[in-house]
């Protein structure tokens, strides 16, 4: 294999296979296997973009510039171990390259290969970007050339039969993103306060009672941990793949920080994203208001309020069984 492909295959160790596999639980058979569609899914959502009015133009708008840096967090282990855990900048990349429906992509995948992929694809979008900025660089490419060159290489390995168990995983991943994308165009700019739903009912619990900087550290991992269990659970197509495979992102805790101690304006924010799914996506409404109690409940029994030095103190105190009750009727 060469091309674009060809150079991200190359880049990917067996150590690094090895240390993704250990990093997540799982065999390195199915790494492989998840790897073996990701770059395929990577290049044909980047020529799709490229193919579209403007595409190829933002397209090379957003490829990065520099030296040796541009092909992301694989130069070492713990270059790729840090870009698995969001210590990279590939998340936001990723929803460029992949479209809106970019988180059901990755539960799609992840479903099929038995454990969350998204993290992996994150880490390999500032990569293959890498990639195709020194092909562009290199060729003197434009808008069109760069178009070419992406459907060319997709065209070539679609249409090799040797590709194909790789394919329908690609195929499948972008029928649920663009499934994905057809719902999330129906709320418009509100999918945005949709997607803060848990970051929105964490704050509400840890303002009800704060807990100091370790306790806070403890909810907000138990409401993120019961959020991806969520998202397990639900089908790739769904509302809840579609707005949390990324777990509780900085950015959504970014966006509700001037709320976070907002003990009386939490819960009417909650009702309103509540309403807005009701709205958009009746059919979702119910998961969507049993996902956002499942990750308060999570956050309220993360660790002790009262006490001394982890002695004594209330598992879940009563300010915050007052919340959690208060947000049931919200969301009945």
């Amino acid at each position: 294999m060469s091309g674009i492909l060809g150079s991200l295959t190359s880049m990917i160790k067996p150590e690094m296979i090895g240390a993704i596999g250990k990093t997540f639980g799982v065999d390195t058979s199915a790494v492989q296997k998840a790897l073996g569609a990701a770059g395929p899914l990577l290049l044909s959502g980047m020529a799709k973009s490229a193919g579209a009015p403007g595409g190829a133009d933002a397209l090379l708008k957003m490829l990065p510039t520099g030296g040796d840096g541009i092909l992301g967090g694989f130069s070492n282990v713990a270059g790729m171990l840090g870009g698995l855990m969001g210590a990279g900048s590939g998340g936001g990349m990723l929803s460029s390259v992949l479209g809106s429906g970019s988180n059901a992509v990755g539960a799609a995948l992840s479903k099929a290969v038995g454990f969350n992929v998204t993290p992996v694809l994150s880490m390999l979008a500032p990569a293959i970007m890498g990639i195709v900025a020194k092909a562009v660089k290199g060729g003197n490419l434009d808008g069109a050339g760069l178009t070419s060159m992406l459907t060319k290489e997709h065209s070539e390995f679609a249409s090799n039969p040797a590709n194909a168990d790789a394919m329908s995983l690609v195929n499948s991943a972008t029928q649920a993103g663009d499934q994905a994308s057809a719902m999330i165009t129906k709320f418009g700019a509100d999918w945005e306060k949709v997607c803060g739903g848990p970051a929105a009912v964490l704050y509400m619990i840890s303002a009800s009672d704060p807990s100091g900087p370790v306790g806070s550290i403890k909810e907000a991992k138990a409401a993120n941990d019961a959020l991806l269990a969520e998202v397990a659970k639900a089908e790739p197509t769904s509302l809840i793949a579609a707005a949390f495979t990324a777990g509780i992102t900085k950015d959504s805790l970014s966006g509700l920080r001037a709320h976070a101690t907002n003990k009386a304006g939490l819960l009417p924010l909650v009702t309103t994203y509540a309403n807005l799914v009701k709205t958009h996506a009746p059919t979702e409404s119910r998961s969507y208001n049993d996902t956002l109690y499942a990750v308060a409940t999570a956050a309220a029994h993360a660790s002790k309020e009262g006490g001394f030095l982890g002695i004594g103190g209330t598992l879940v105190s009563a300010d915050e069984q007052a919340a959690l009750d208060s947000l049931k009727a919200a969301l009945a």
